[in-house]
């Protein structure tokens, strides 16, 4: 079976000069330099083209260190295309750069299958809420918000699982065993997130890339 996900991962040639990488950053380099509809995601009039399906490219920084995941239509590029070795990066337009040097290309085959309950916890803020579902979440009571993450979480996995192109057929079961809120996340103008840090099992295998890093359900979203 052909792989329907690839991780590309770079890391931080110099971490000692204190440097904090962001995504955009990431994401604005691949832009600039490669002008593919995949890696920019949108039409000439600025809108996603690829919201319906999962963006084909999803950059993550984790623990300064940079994460490139391919899916759907990215996959078949991503095998392709001729990833730069090393990279220097500017970081906004203070200036500053950073030197980036590639580590591997990892074609993996996602499956979502149904197993025994794992224990997953993110590694970065668990993107949960908008503005307005947070508003909805303070009204509940303890037991009720923890099932209103768990069904989240159920959902997330789920769409995950059709960015890969893939008809997960079982009932997705999550369970909490530890959350705590984070502070916002402000995205763009007045835009913020209600981040969470969560460790949960879940009856469904989530793609990881090893015992070292296990990549968070949303890395698997825009």
């Amino acid at each position: 079976m052909e792989n329907n996900l690839t991780l590309i991962y770079y890391k931080h040639r110099n971490k000692t000069n204190n440097l904090r990488i962001f995504s955009s950053s990431v994401r604005q380099y691949f832009v600039d330099n490669y002008p593919h509809p995949l890696f920019h995601n949108h039409d000439v009039t600025g809108k996603s083209i690829y919201r319906s399906k999962g963006a084909p490219f999803q950059f993550k920084v984790i623990n300064n260190e940079v994460f490139i995941l391919a899916l759907n239509d990215g996959v078949e590029f991503a095998n392709s295309f001729q990833w730069p070795k090393e990279i220097r990066m500017p970081l906004g337009h203070n200036g500053r750069y950073v030197e980036l040097e590639l580590v591997s290309i990892d074609p993996k085959q996602a499956s979502f299958c149904e197993t025994s309950f794992q224990s997953y916890r993110n590694i970065t803020p668990y993107i949960a809420l908008k503005q307005e579902k947070y508003k909805i979440y303070l009204t509940l009571t303890e037991d009720e918000r923890r099932a209103f993450i768990e069904k989240g979480l159920s959902n997330h996995i789920l769409t995950a699982a059709k960015w890969c192109g893939l008809t997960v057929k079982h009932k997705i079961e999550t369970k909490l065993i530890q959350m705590k809120i984070e502070r916002p996340v402000r995205i763009k103008d007045d835009l913020y997130f209600i981040p969470f840090d969560v460790m949960f099992e879940c009856n469904t295998e989530i793609p990881t890339q090893d015992q070292r890093l296990k990549l968070r359900v949303e890395v698997l979203r825009d």
